[in-house]
């Protein structure tokens, strides 16, 4: 009989749980739908952008969804200055790791604790709830499977310190994070000394992963360092000579999505942050060829997230990101 109790109680307890999520979800749909409006601020690219909103508007046509898409310091830039004059124009940011970080020190995201971010992977989620990561960008060592043979292929950050690799390694001339959260992952002195020999190895800077990729596919050089998985995955998809290798420790960079704490239309707001998070959302960003954060939303292929040790930033390097920024440039010799 107390079994019986027991598992009647278990039962109802279920239940109510699932009516106040119901309840809970249907008010915000009710109170977002009454708001009438969306706005979202948007680092990733306008045609992702645009593809997002429209599934959004497909669930909840009452809304009137829409974005703004700019680089992410331009971004930053436009919401200080609306904070400064009094406007809160946006409802949503989406943004990278930096910019989130700021963005919450001055007390400009609301903590919001969406029902779907549990299914969001460890570490990709705010503790306070002020912001969730949408997709992450993961560092590997790319290169020409052409140019360098399965026995030359690095199994370690120390392998790129042999003769072979000298002015063959690329790197992205404003990798500053990548950088800090390599010595992060590293330790300070072990990092900055890999750094170092490294910088004598001579490495090509250039201005963008996604150039990179290109150049390490057309052989420019043989191999790009802290580029994006995606980015060789892609290329590789459509046909060029290129490959991907994790080397530990990964830098993971988040791409962080919150809610104003002005928002003008919060319950919309909630709405969408809950949709982007959603499988469905999910699965729309993993269509743009993006890495998906959510736990049963893989990548594809899904060696793209599977079996990564990732490093992500600390609060420490973002408090001190011009120190980092320095420290990079000094040792690569880039400005």
């Amino acid at each position: 009989m107390k079994i019986g109790r027991c598992y009647l109680s278990w039962i109802v307890a279920i239940a109510i749980c699932l009516q106040v999520v119901a309840v809970r979800g249907s008010e915000w749909k009710d109170r977002g739908e009454a708001e009438g409006k969306l706005t979202w601020y948007a680092s990733l690219g306008a045609t992702d952008a645009r593809r997002i909103i429209d599934r959004f508007k497909e669930l909840y046509p009452r809304i009137d969804a829409q974005f703004y898409r700019a680089g992410d310091a331009q971004l930053m830039e436009r919401i200080l200055a609306e904070a400064r004059a009094g406007k809160y124009d946006w409802d949503v940011v989406s943004t990278t790791g930096f910019y989130a970080y700021n963005l919450k020190k001055r007390g400009m995201l609301a903590a919001y604790d969406s029902p779907e971010r549990k299914f969001i992977r460890a570490g990709h989620k705010d503790p306070q709830a002020a912001w969730t990561s949408i997709y992450t960008n993961y560092t590997v060592l790319g290169y020409n499977s052409r140019l360098v043979t399965q026995d030359n292929v690095p199994k370690s950050h120390a392998d790129l310190l042999k003769p072979i690799w000298k002015n063959q390694v690329g790197i992205v001339q404003t990798g500053y994070e990548w950088f800090a959260v390599m010595l992060q992952g590293m330790g300070q002195e072990k990092g900055i000394a890999f750094m170092r020999a490294l910088a004598k190895q001579q490495p090509q800077l250039r201005n963008g992963r996604t150039l990179l990729a290109q150049l390490v596919s057309a052989g420019e050089v043989n191999s790009a360092l802290a580029a994006y998985s995606q980015n060789f995955e892609n290329l590789k998809r459509d046909g060029a000579p290129v490959d991907w290798v994790p080397l530990d420790p990964v830098y993971g960079n988040l791409n962080p999505m919150g809610l104003s704490a002005r928002a003008p239309h919060s319950n919309a707001g909630k709405l969408f942050i809950d949709f982007v998070l959603s499988k469905a959302g999910q699965e729309t960003i993993r269509a743009q060829r993006r890495v998906p954060d959510r736990i049963d939303v893989l990548p594809d292929p899904p060696k793209l997230a599977q079996g990564l040790s990732a490093v992500f930033t600390a609060d420490e390097v973002y408090a001190n990101f011009d120190r980092y920024v320095k420290l990079f440039q000094d040792t690569f010799g880039s400005k």
